[in-house]
């Protein structure tokens, strides 16, 4: 079951891959991906990297995502080259294969991590259809962030630690290693699970293999930082984190219009009411999802960037969902018809950026001088309650638009909707199938 549903899900992601990468964090990283590729080096252009300690620019973000995403780049680059195709255009279609990949198969993890907290198979089932299609996974499934491998891998550490086996708290510490390497936010999933481990009273030389497998993942990413600019501490991007942030941070990232768990994930409610029924048979396994999600919150909103720029709902929460989503699979029949409804909303809430880029919004939005604080805080301004007329402006001029002119885009995205590329087709791969003359 848990299979059928990753491939399935796999299917519908891959059916509404998007045409290209529209925001300049995926740009960068899979800039990275192209230049192990083609040049053989981590260098990146200027106008998305930073200068290195050799004189070459280098990407500020992380090199997890673009070092998995090289084969998908190489294949797409192999295209390219048969076709007659800009080989950056296909590079970045092959691609965001990978994101949704990761979200088919964080699907399969939330339902076992459903069954492994005490749900029936049809809990588990409906648990997983509510993360993969009701939240903003859906979303990100579609996009060249390094918050859709952070999920798999944080539910996949935990999915493994519960089962206790030896074998699989070593297999929990490799992810967990990995989700350093995928982000640095993924250094609270260590210390998380070895807690756990310690409080089911395990040998100390088992409690301490997910703290140790985040120092080694901290010391390969500080390798990394030395390689790109010089000093191990040089993470390219500037963390500033503040305890005044805390308060705005929490209430944005849980009820704000503009980036509110509440509005973009409505199904993540009855994850209480989940936790409640799986607290009574197992409840240090019951309360992980909540203390994962918990740390992941009040990083992010200790952080003065928590918003995460031009982003869709609450991006930074997106690695916490999954577990919250398996205690779903703990409701009974009649909690399930809520689930259902809830998961319904939430698929209306992000069914527009299945056929739009929801950047365009932002784009518009920019071009109106609508504030940063608006966009946050005001209900009429919030992305969720403008994406639909957004995407059937989006669509609109994908019908006046040649979508041949999208082979002509630069690596930045443009600034403006009237001068982009990307945010004047139908942002589904195949709507672009004329660029390559089909």
């Amino acid at each position: 079951m848990p299979l059928a549903l990753g491939i399935g899900t796999g299917l519908i992601y891959l059916a509404f891959l998007a045409p290209g990468i529209s925001n300049v964090d995926g740009l960068s990283m899979l800039t990275v991906a192209e230049s192990l590729v083609i040049n053989h080096n981590l260098s990146v252009p200027a106008d998305i990297g930073m200068l290195g300690r050799d004189g070459n620019s280098y990407s500020k973000l992380y090199p997890l995502l673009s070092l998995l995403a090289v084969p998908f780049v190489a294949a797409g680059v192999a295209l390219s080259h048969l076709l007659g195709l800009p080989s950056h255009d296909l590079a970045a279609i092959f691609a965001l294969m990978l994101p949704a990949l990761l979200t088919a198969g964080t699907t399969s993890l939330v339902a076992l991590l459903a069954l492994r907290l005490g749900s029936t198979t049809e809990g588990a089932w409906l648990a997983a259809l509510s993360f993969a299609l009701g939240t903003i996974a859906l979303v990100y499934a579609r996009t060249f962030f390094a918050e859709p491998l952070l999920a798999f891998l944080t539910a996949g550490s935990l999915y493994l630690v519960l089962g206790g086996t030896v074998r699989e708290v070593i297999g929990a510490g490799v992810f967990v290693g990995l989700a350093v390497l995928a982000k640095p936010a993924g250094v609270i999933v260590g210390p998380i699970l070895s807690s756990y481990l310690l409080a089911k009273r395990r040998p100390l030389r088992i409690v301490a293999v997910p703290v140790f497998a985040t120092s080694v993942g901290l010391i390969l990413f500080a390798a990394y930082n030395f390689i790109r600019f010089g000093s191990p501490l040089s993470f390219g991007q500037p963390w500033l984190f503040k305890i005044a942030a805390i308060p705005e941070g929490v209430l944005g990232l849980l009820l704000s219009p503009g980036r509110g768990l509440l509005w973009y994930c409505p199904a993540m409610i009855l994850s209480i009411v989940g936790l409640c029924a799986a607290v009574r048979s197992k409840p240090l396994e019951a309360l992980m999802p909540v203390i994962l999600f918990i740390g992941y919150l009040m990083l992010h909103s200790f952080w003065t960037t928590w918003t995460g720029g031009w982003s869709w709902g609450p991006r930074f929460l997106l690695p916490a969902l999954p577990e919250l989503s398996a205690l779903t699979g703990m409701l009974d029949k009649n909690w399930r018809k809520g689930l259902l409804i809830l998961t319904v909303i939430g698929f209306f809430v992000n069914a527009p950026t299945l056929i739009s880029f929801y950047e365009r919004y932002y784009a518009e939005a920019n071009e109106q001088g609508i504030s940063q604080q608006a966009l946050l805080w005001s209900p009429k301004y919030a992305p969720l309650i403008q994406a639909w007329g957004t995407a059937y402006r989006q669509l609109k001029d994908a019908v006046e638009s040649d979508v041949r002119e999208l082979s002509h885009r630069t690596h930045a995205p443009d600034g403006t909707v009237a001068n982009s590329r990307a945010l004047r087709v139908v942002a589904v791969w195949w709507w672009v199938l004329p660029v390559a003359g089909i």
